[in-house]
């Protein structure tokens, strides 16, 4: 019976028991592990998300890591805070093998080059995105019941509009992105657990794929009226899943992020987005996201923060 070596890391913070937990299992190329295998596995976990490392050979591509990311119930092309915690743990704590200095984990969503910064404590991420910005979410009413909050909690963000943010980072990895009218809302948000529906009438010819059995999840936000200047914006974040609180969410802070410098930009080429989460949970989180802008769209979305570890063990397949 194989035994396989796992690692947990708190990730987006330096304290132990803050941030989000993360599960990395190393998977040696002597074992081959099912998809329903490492599904069992991470719902064992029972974590936000899980992540199997598949140790690289002789013949692997030197500095690049293939890793599958998988939740309690599905498994995911990209997720932030596995992606940033996979990459402290291997660069810090592994001291993976580079490719004269770089690195890159290879997920379903593609080829994601990564650093770490010893002296900062930053585990970067250059996140491949395929950015979409859908039609609104128009019924703001149900939105309202399923966070237990009032339509004038929920700020309408274009001016002339009639519903919230919708948009995706990846095909799969969509977010409703919920303004709110200040902190003290955001610490009243009592989600019932029933899902938001928008693979709908209002999607356009084309969207399906970015939507049609993916993950979608609701990012509430309230920007700090302070922040803006030097390109520079503050948030306070929570997102939910059904009933589901996470206590940071990498792939919601980046299509946030890419939603507002595409949808409200600041003058200049790049953005910078300070993102704190999951302080309501009693495991505050900070993510930091980073934008480059060019004529065409998108020329970068890069994701950054911090991990510690936490325990270590031996799992049997």
């Amino acid at each position: 019976m194989p035994q396989l070596h796992f690692t947990t890391l708190d990730v987006f913070t330096t304290t132990r028991y803050a941030g989000n937990p993360l599960a990395i299992v190393e998977v040696p190329s002597s074992v081959t592990l099912t998809p329903s295998q490492e599904q069992k596995i991470a719902k064992e976990f029972n974590l936000s998300e899980t992540v199997f490392f598949y140790v690289p050979n002789a013949t692997s591509a030197e500095g690049e890591a293939r890793i599958s990311i998988y939740t309690t119930e599905q498994e995911l092309p990209f997720a932030g805070h596995p992606t940033v915690g996979t990459t402290y743990f291997l660069l810090e704590l592994k001291k993976f093998k580079t490719d004269n200095g770089r690195a890159a984990l290879k997920t379903q969503s593609g080829r994601i080059p990564i650093t770490y910064d010893p002296h900062t404590l930053l585990a970067s991420v250059n996140v491949a995105h395929d950015v979409l910005i859908h039609r609104p979410y128009t019924d703001v009413q149900h939105l309202a019941e399923v966070l237990g909050l009032t339509p004038p909690d929920i700020v309408i963000p274009l001016e002339g509009g009639d519903g919230v943010g919708l948009a995706s980072i990846v095909k799969g990895m969509t977010f409703l992105l919920v303004e709110l009218r200040d902190v003290g809302t955001l610490g009243r948000i009592k989600a019932n657990g029933q899902e938001i529906v928008v693979l709908g009438s209002g999607v356009r010819a084309g969207e399906a794929p970015w939507l049609a059995g993916g993950f979608v999840g609701i990012y509430c936000f309230v920007l700090d009226p302070e922040s803006g200047k030097d390109g520079h914006r503050k948030l306070r974040t929570r997102m939910f899943s059904g009933s589901l609180e996470d206590p940071a969410t990498g792939s919601a802070a980046c299509t946030l992020g890419a939603w507002m410098s595409l949808t409200r930009p600041l003058a200049g080429k790049e953005e910078r987005f300070e993102i704190t989460q999951g302080v309501e949970m009693g495991r505050k989180s900070d993510i930091i996201v980073s934008v480059v802008k060019g004529e065409q769209g998108l020329e970068g979305v890069k994701l950054e923060g911090s991990a510690v570890k936490v325990m270590e063990g031996v799992l049997e397949v």
